[in-house]
C-alpha cells in the first residue's frame, strides 16, 4: 500500500517510522498539504488547525481512506456531513480517540466484549489543571466517547450534574448513562483534586477489569471457589498505541471492515453531547 502523511514535518516523520517496518506498506509520502499527496491508497492526516474538519472533508472527497490524528471533534453539523460523505464515497475513517485505541483498552475489549457496567473516575489536581490547556468538557467528552463505543447501542437515559460555586464555574461533575441493553456507565470528573487519578472499571457477568489509565495497568478479577475474587495483572506499553492503531487502520482498509473508532462512532458521540446540552 502507498500511504500519504499530511502534517508538520516532525510529527510526520514519527508516523513514518511507525509504518516503514511493515511489509504491506510499499511507499510513504510526506507532505504539508493534501494538494501535494498524489495517488495514494490511504492518508494519515495530522491536523490541529482551525480548518482541520474542512481538510478532512477534502480528503474524503478526494477518495482517501483517512486516519485523522487530531483532538476529537464534536461540531455536529460538519460531523454529520463528514460521516455521510464518507459513506457515499466508501471511504474508511479512523479517528484518534486514544482512550479507545490504547493497547490496554483494546485488550480489555477482547476480554469483556459486552460490558454491563463501566465506572470512570478522573481526578486532576487543581494546580495541574490550572497549568494545563485542558478544559473540563474535553475530559468528560473523551470518557463519554469511550463508554459509548465500548458498550454500544442506544442510550435510554442520561443525566449530568456538576459542582458549581458562586462563579457558576464547574469544578467537578458526574454523568450517568443507561443503555437500552440495561448496561450503565458512570463518569466522574474532578479538576480540584489533591492528586491525579484516572481509573476505569469495567465488568460483565464473568470478569471485572480495573484499569489504571496512567500506568496502563489492568487488574483482571474473576471469581473462583466460595465467590472469592482473584486477580491477574497485565501492563501495557502506551508508546505502542500509535503504531498498533495505524496497523489496525490499514487492516480495516484491506479487509473492508469498520475501523476501531469510525465516523459512526463519532456521530453517536456528537448526538449524545447534543442531548446533554439540551438538558434543563
Amino acid at each position: 500500500m502507498k500511504i500519504g502523511i499530511v502534517g508538520p514535518a516532525d510529527r510526520s516523520v514519527a508516523w513514518e517510522n511507525h509504518l516503514r517496518s511493515h511489509q504491506f506498506v510499499s511507499e510513504v509520502i510526506i507532505t504539508a498539504s493534501l494538494d501535494d499527496i498524489g495517488n495514494v491508497d490511504a492518508c494519515i492526516l495530522l491536523d490541529e488547525t482551525d480548518q482541520r474538519l474542512q481538510n478532512l472533508l477534502k480528503a474524503i472527497k478526494l477518495g482517501y481512506h483517512t486516519f485523522f490524528i487530531s483532538s476529537l471533534p464534536t461540531d455536529s453539523d460538519i460531523i454529520e456531513k463528514i460521516y455521510h460523505t464518507s459513506q457515499e464515497a466508501n471511504v474508511r475513517l479512523q479517528f484518534s480517540h486514544w482512550p479507545t485505541l490504547a493497547p490496554a483498552s483494546q485488550w480489555m475489549a477482547q476480554k469483556v466484549q459486552k460490558p454491563t457496567f463501566i465506572q470512570v473516575t478522573r481526578e486532576i489536581s487543581h494546580t495541574s489543571f490550572i497549568e494545563s490547556n485542558l478544559k473540563q468538557r474535553d475530559l468528560w467528552v473523551d470518557e463519554l466517547a469511550y463508554c459509548l463505543k465500548y458498550i454500544g447501542g442506544a442510550v435510554h437515559h442520561l443525566q449530568m450534574n456538576s459542582s458549581s460555586l458562586e462563579s457558576g464555574k464547574s469544578h467537578a461533575m458526574h454523568l450517568l448513562l443507561r443503555f437500552d441493553s440495561g448496561a450503565t456507565a458512570g463518569i466522574y470528573i474532578s479538576t480540584c483534586a489533591q492528586k491525579n487519578r484516572h481509573k476505569r472499571l469495567v465488568s460483565d457477568h464473568s470478569l471485572l477489569l480495573d484499569c489504571d489509565v496512567e500506568t496502563q495497568t489492568v487488574r483482571m478479577g474473576k471469581e473462583h471457589n466460595n465467590s472469592h475474587l482473584f486477580f491477574e495483572k497485565q501492563t501495557f506499553d502506551p508508546a505502542l498505541a500509535a503504531e498498533q492503531s495505524a496497523m489496525q487502520f490499514l487492516k480495516a482498509i484491506q479487509l473492508k471492515k469498520p475501523t476501531l473508532y469510525n465516523g459512526y462512532d463519532l456521530l453517536q458521540l456528537v448526538n449524545t453531547v447534543k442531548s446533554i446540552k439540551q438538558q434543563p
